[in-house]
């Protein structure tokens, strides 16, 4: 199918749902939602992957029976919402485990804007951050994504009933997001928690030792060090992580 026969007669109707849904998981889905991608650029790329995906995807009902009324639009248009926002979340936890490393470090003392997420962060937030970026598109997380929204098209495809995925579901892949930024920062945490107990049994055994003027220096330059040698086992749970992106279709939708 040609794109001039896709924009005319029961064909336009078909790329116009899936169109909403693309744009819809672009406009939020993991990298495109950054602030610094502008809105026009995700409304194109959303338009070009419709155009690309549009000719094989399968329909509930018969081409020249798809009816583009509001409850269709607003059915596609959450199912591509739904997705972008899980698929952000699960390639954000890094940032999560960023920002109690943040807090534990002293960092928040740095805080500033962070102009890729838009909001106020920590230094290590905006390092990990930008890192978890680069690894994401290293590891081809861009293709995975798409993969995944190709196949939500075959789980749900254009025309059918909105069946949301169940409850426990959701909650699970929530406490999945949890454990895995907990488990990428509890190394660190840890080691500033035993820097915190040396340097009070310090300040205890010697009270003239100036815990404020050493201590701060001593958990940023540890936190550092430590970071540093934890960055590869890091990226290798972001690849485990990442491997997982085709898993948030289970929390959308129900197979």
């Amino acid at each position: 199918m040609d794109v001039l026969a896709l924009l005319q007669g029961a064909n336009f109707t078909l790329f116009l749902l899936v169109a909403v849904r693309t744009m819809a998981a672009m406009a939020v889905g993991p990298l495109a939602a950054w602030p610094g991608v502008p809105l026009p650029a995700r409304i194109f790329l959303g338009l070009g992957i419709a155009l690309a995906l549009a000719p094989g995807v399968p329909t509930a009902v018969a081409v020249p029976r798809l009816q583009a009324g509001p409850i269709a639009l607003a059915q596609e248009l959450a199912l591509g919402l739904f997705f972008g926002v899980a698929s952000t979340l699960l390639v954000s936890a890094l940032q999560v485990a960023a920002g109690l490393i943040d807090y534990q470090a002293g960092f928040t003392f740095g805080t500033s804007l962070d102009p890729l997420a838009g909001h106020p962060a920590g230094p290590l937030e905006r390092f990990l951050g930008a890192f978890a970026a680069v690894l994401f598109l290293d590891l081809n997380g861009h293709h995975l994504f798409l993969l995944a929204l190709d196949e939500l098209f075959q789980i749900a495809p254009v025309g059918g009933s909105l069946q949301l995925a169940d409850p426990g579901r959701i909650a699970t892949f929530f406490s999945g997001l949890v454990v895995a930024a907990l488990t990428m920062a509890l190394p660190l945490v840890t080691v500033l928690l035993l820097v915190d107990v040396t340097l009070a049994v310090l300040s205890r055994a010697a009270p003239s030792f100036n815990l404020f003027a050493v201590g701060l220096p001593t958990k940023s330059g540890i936190a550092l060090v430590v970071l540093a040698l934890l960055l590869p086992v890091t990226a290798s749970q972001l690849q485990h992580l990442f491997g997982h992106l085709p898993d948030v279709l289970a929390v959308v939708t129900r197979r």
